[in-house]
This record gives structure tokens, sequence and C-alpha cells, in this order.
């Protein structure tokens, strides 16, 4: 049998080489590119983690505000309230009343989160209960850019129809807890000092 040599043979036509090469060329630049540019899709989203850690901290300051404000301090009034989403949001959302399980606004305002993210947030406290439970909501305009992961690590856009929620500490059930969802145009992240009180007012939210 007559050993074919590639290499060596005259006959080859320079066209052929060239398109070979250029084939060649173009799947490595796919498979670089490519993933330059995942990279880069991958640094412009901002993971919910992020946003989450915001939360309890600027909550943490928030409370600390509340507890020690003046007694005869006035709540924001729900035109004040109103005033401050358009201002921040660009949006007619408003927040629920949630009368019903006790919670009144005591504090708001503007907010900036990670990825210069501007929002809003409203601080929430119980009514008639001696021991200062607060509620958070925070509310920031989506356009796609947050985002979670999945189970094998990778970076997936937040969609509207899932909500998360979890506690600040998985081995303590009564823990500080997050929920997070989309409606389509807003994040809401929301923050209680239970996984119950979300579960009570989430509804009232229109969380999934």
């Amino acid at each position: 049998m007559q050993r074919r040599d590639f290499f060596s043979r005259r006959n080859t036509s320079p066209i052929i080489l060239l398109v070979a090469l250029a084939i060649v060329a173009g799947a490595v630049a796919i498979g670089v590119f490519g993933r330059r540019l995942e990279e880069r899709a991958a640094q412009t989203m901002i993971p919910l983690g992020d946003i989450a850690d915001a939360a309890r901290q600027i909550q943490a300051r928030m409370q600390f505000e509340a507890i020690h404000r003046q007694i005869d301090a006035a709540p924001p009034t729900r035109a004040e309230l109103a005033t401050i989403i358009d201002a921040s949001l660009k949006s007619e959302w408003r927040p629920p009343n949630l009368a019903t399980s006790e919670f009144v606004p005591i504090l708001a305002g503007p907010v900036e989160m990670p990825g210069e993210s501007v929002g809003v947030v409203i601080l929430f406290e119980r009514l008639g209960d001696l021991n200062d439970r607060f509620l958070t909501i925070f509310v920031m305009n989506d356009n796609g850019q947050f985002a979670t992961f999945d189970e094998y690590g990778k970076i997936e856009p937040l969609i509207a129809v899932r909500s998360i929620m979890e506690l600040d500490d998985q081995t303590n059930p009564n823990s500080g807890a997050t929920l997070a969802f989309s409606d389509g145009a807003l994040l809401f992240i929301v923050r209680a000092d239970d996984m119950t009180t979300l579960d009570e007012i989430r509804g009232a939210l229109g969380a999934p």
C-alpha cells in the first residue's frame, strides 16, 4: 500500500490549504474569544449573594438608627414613600400594606447597592412587640443584571417566576432570613428576623 504523505505532496492546492488554515484559525478564535466573552458577560452580572450581604449590613445600620431614634419621630407617609420611589426607581410600585401583620414603615430612603444598582430601602417595625421585630424591603430596577448560580456553580440570570429564601445561618432555624425575587421589572430583597415572618408576608409582597 502506498503511504500518503500530505506534508510532502507538491500538488496540494494553495487555495485548499488557505481554506483549511482559515477554518482552524476560526475554530481557535471561537474557543478563546468565546470563553472570554462568556467571562465578560459573567462580570457584568451581579450575584444575588452580593446584594444579600449588602442588605444585611444596611439593615443592621437602619435597625440601630431606629432603636435610637427619637420617640416622637414621625414615620414616612405613603406620599413621602411614593416620592422616594418615583425619584429613585422611576416606578409606580408602592410598598404593600402590612398592617394585618402589624408591620408599619418607620424609615425609608434611597440606597446604592453592589453594581451601582440604585434602589429604595424601607424599614418596617412590628407594632406592640417589645423585642424590636423588624422587616426590611429593598427594591431595585431589574434589567436582567442579577444572577444566581446553579448546582454546578454556573452563573445564570435570575428568572421572574422563581423566588429564593435562605437563612443567614443554615444551622440555626431561628436566624435571620432573606427572601429574593423579581417581577421582571423590579428586584425585591426582603429581610426578616426569621423565616416564619417571611412566609407570613410573602403573599402580600407578591412573591412567586
